[in-house]
């Protein structure tokens, strides 16, 4: 290792050149950091005056190019400046380091995690389908009535409508009404004078039963 000499007064000069263009510019130690990919450690390094705990000198013209373009000033600037004020620096020993530029951790979509998002998301459908089939089989049935509230008429007939599951079997106050395919369904019913009480019901293969029941008074 060679004998070391420095100006330690004029090494606080370019540090503090440093600091206050990096000041001028709003920035922290940790923003320059993230702008420049130059480590933190090093640009504290370098706005102390401690050179001696930078890579080898062929690297710190990589450090002060960057530096130079986030703070708006030459990089040449900075070399003259550093050359004038530090005629003989140390040169620690560095196997083979380099200036480490800050890792960026970005989301890389390989095939393997590809296979297992495309797997996940087919295990994810195939538990709703078996829930919805499991609800369907097990659940009561759906049912839609119309008219879809009590009321008062003068008429001697009315349609009951609805719809309701396929395969469902449907009464209307006792009597089995056809269901469609589509699961559609409707019959006409006689009112009596006075209060109608008409009771839809609909039943599945598991004994699952829905029923609505609607009140329509006939005046007379």
């Amino acid at each position: 290792m060679k004998l070391i000499m420095k100006n330690e007064n004029k090494i606080k000069n370019i540090a503090e050149f440093l600091k206050d263009k990096r000041r001028e510019k709003n920035l922290s130690l940790e923003k320059l950091s993230d702008l420049s990919k130059i480590q933190v450690y090093h640009l504290e390094a370098l706005e102390a005056g401690q050179f001696e705990k930078l890579p080898p000198s062929i690297y710190r013209a990589g450090i002060f190019k960057r530096i130079a373009k986030f703070l708006d000033i030459s990089d040449e600037e900075i070399v003259k400046l550093y050359k004038n004020e530090n005629h003989l620096i140390v040169e620690p020993s560095y196997a083979n380091e380099a200036i480490s530029p800050k890792e960026n951790h970005y989301f890389i979509l390989t095939p393997k995690k590809l296979t297992v998002f495309v797997g996940g998301l087919l295990l994810i459908l195939f538990s709703a389908y078996l829930w919805y089939q499991l609800n369907f089989l097990i659940g009561p049935p759906n049912l839609v009535v119309n008219p879809k509230e009590d009321f008062i008429t003068k008429e001697e007939f009315i349609a009951i409508k609805g719809q309701t599951d396929n395969g469902i079997d449907l009464t209307i106050n006792g009597e089995n009404v056809y269901v469609s395919s589509d699961g559609n369904f409707s019959k006409d019913i006689q009112l009596a004078a006075g209060l109608n009480i008409i009771e839809v019901k609909a039943a599945n293969n598991f004994g699952k039963i829905t029923k609505i029941v609607r009140q329509i008074l006939r005046e007379y």
